[in-house]
């Protein structure tokens, strides 16, 4: 019982420090009234957009995460990674509708995480750590608008097919103010 215990402990440990690894940097969602839909047909139209987009590198896999503390449901979402970046889609019912969503986190280092504790100075001295070249930065931003584009033609794919108004380009948007702080 108390090896038990202990390696409950231990995966609790682990499950919250890999969530502190990483920090939310954008977003974006958007409702639909009166609609249902298969959330993993979604995932599989973004996977293969994805693969015929022939982005570099990524990996995607169907993860489960917790609405809310470690008693409540799991709603199935699609993890798309690449370099510092994981997306984290969504696609599940909200009331008599559905919505649709992804939000983005970038990774730290283990060392970084770390200097970012010291007050005051340690998040400027992390900056100043995590100098990119134009091409890393341009390299990161088109795999970041290479999936938000996928998840926008598997909406149209799908508002298409069920004879809904699709997006307009405001709803289109994400929210990433975060990410240029």
């Amino acid at each position: 019982m108390i090896v038990f215990l202990i390696l409950v402990i231990i995966a609790v440990y682990m499950i919250i420090r890999s969530l502190q690894k990483t920090e939310s940097i954008g977003n974006w969602s958007h409702f639909f009234s009166n609609m249902e839909h298969d959330p993993k047909q979604f995932y599989d139209l973004v996977e293969k957009g994805l693969s015929e987009m022939q982005v570099p590198d990524f990996k995607t896999s169907r993860i489960n995460i917790k609405e809310g503390d470690i008693l409540s449901y799991t709603r199935l979402y699609l993890e798309v990674s690449r370099g510092d970046y994981i997306f984290h889609i969504c696609a599940a019912p909200w009331g008599t509708g559905f919505f649709f969503s992804w939000w983005i986190r970038q990774k730290m280092s283990d060392v970084d995480e770390l200097i970012n504790l010291i007050a005051f100075i340690g998040p400027r001295i992390v900056k100043l750590r995590q100098y990119q070249s134009y091409y890393k930065h341009d390299t990161d931003s088109m795999f970041r608008k290479s999936v938000h584009q996928c998840v926008m033609a598997a909406l149209d794919s799908l508002t298409t097919a069920k004879g809904l108004r699709g997006l307009s380009e405001l709803e289109r948007i994400p929210d990433v103010r975060s990410m240029f702080k």
